[in-house]
């Protein structure tokens, strides 16, 4: 029997959102995940891991194990495609390596601080570090053209689209019945925003349908006491965090839409597994998950403001066929462009380039 391929994926967090993935390469290859949070340690996986903790010198970080040495161990090493790891920058500069080396990220600057894709002088630095690797693999099609135009060959670039794992109970059916916000409760993604819109509709004499608030955070308790000082209780609904996936299941399936002002995050693609329509300023905070959404199509891009967000919401409200249709493609976009085997098989395209390259 051969002997399969061995790949280190040099990784932060082993994300619930990503062990799909990671068991979907481990049935292809002899997969092992490094992880920096010790919380992993004691976990068991379907995939070999192993711990390699970092050290964080202001901006940058570097494992405190000798990263090159057990790089040596492996075929082929995928990185997160972070220029502040410098660690996994430098394997790139080993002369005569005989691992492959692929840098696996969003290919161009994201952050809760900067516009996606904000020009910057870090772009020549990002193209100088990942030009020494063997493939790249991104996380949208959005950076190909700009790696192509600053000299990267075309065939070495990859497009592994970001997805949930969103498993799919077929024979239970529920009542769309909710709004919905999901996430961390930061003050960037826009709550206030939102709840803003939402109290102006009941105020104007809107039967507005209830909504869900999932999720924990900074803003939590401040949430909590506008929500009790404007006697909004009964149509305002805080669960706090939920990660079982049966439950997310019901929650965005019994969801009309799920509204994030500001953030355009894999919530977009854990809205659209479930046929819930994903409602954003077209501005939003994202890595680049807010292109899966057509306007109109499959989703709501609004151009921002509380009013703009008004009329967005009434129109979901009002509009059963708007509802029907674009809850209906949001669904089919998921199901058949966006699957764990979708992202994997591309993961899998570029290991097997970088082997035959």
């Amino acid at each position: 029997m051969k002997e399969k391929i061995k790949v280190l994926i040099v990784y932060n967090r082993i994300w619930s959102y990503r062990i799909k993935i990671f068991e979907l390469l481990n049935e292809k290859y002899d997969l092992t995940v490094s992880f920096i949070n010790k919380k992993s340690i004691n976990q068991k996986y379907n995939f070999k891991t192993i711990y390699l903790p970092t050290i964080k010198l202001g901006p940058v970080s570097f494992h405190k194990n000798n990263l090159l040495k057990i790089s040596k161990q492996y075929d082929v090493i995928i990185g997160l495609s972070d220029i502040r790891w410098l660690t996994i920058m430098l394997l790139g500069f080993i002369r005569k390596r005989k691992y492959k080396l692929i840098y696996w990220g969003i290919g161009v600057r994201a952050s809760y601080d900067h516009k996606f894709d904000e020009k910057t002088y870090i772009d020549n630095i990002r193209y100088f570090l990942t030009k020494r690797a063997d493939a790249l693999i991104f996380y949208s099609s959005y950076p190909l053209k700009k790696y192509v135009n600053a000299g990267f060959l075309k065939e070495k670039l990859f497009v592994a689209n970001n997805t949930v794992n969103a498993p799919f109970s077929k024979d239970k059916d529920f009542n769309r019945e909710y709004l919905l916000f999901i996430g961390t409760l930061y003050a960037e993604k826009g709550i206030k925003e939102l709840l803003l819109a939402y109290k102006q509709l009941i105020d104007e004499g809107n039967e507005i349908l209830p909504l869900k608030i999932v999720g924990g955070g900074e803003k939590s308790e401040s949430i909590k006491k506008w929500v009790e000082d404007n006697n909004l209780k009964e149509k305002i609904i805080l669960t706090g965090p939920i990660y079982n996936s049966e439950k997310l299941e019901k929650i965005f399936r019994s969801s009309v839409a799920c509204i994030s002002p500001n953030q355009a995050g894999l919530s977009v693609l854990s809205s659209m597994a479930y046929g819930c329509i994903f409602i954003t300023n077209k501005e939003a905070i994202t890595g680049g998950e807010i292109f899966n959404i057509k306007n109109m199509e499959n989703g709501i891009l609004y151009e921002g403001g509380i009013e703009e967000l008004k009329s967005k919401i009434l129109l979901i409200h009002n509009d059963s066929t708007v509802v029907n249709l674009l809850s209906k493609n949001a669904f089919n976009h998921y199901r058949n462009h966006r699957s764990p085997q979708m992202m994997a098989n591309e993961i899998s395209n570029a290991i097997e380039y970088s082997l035959n390259n």
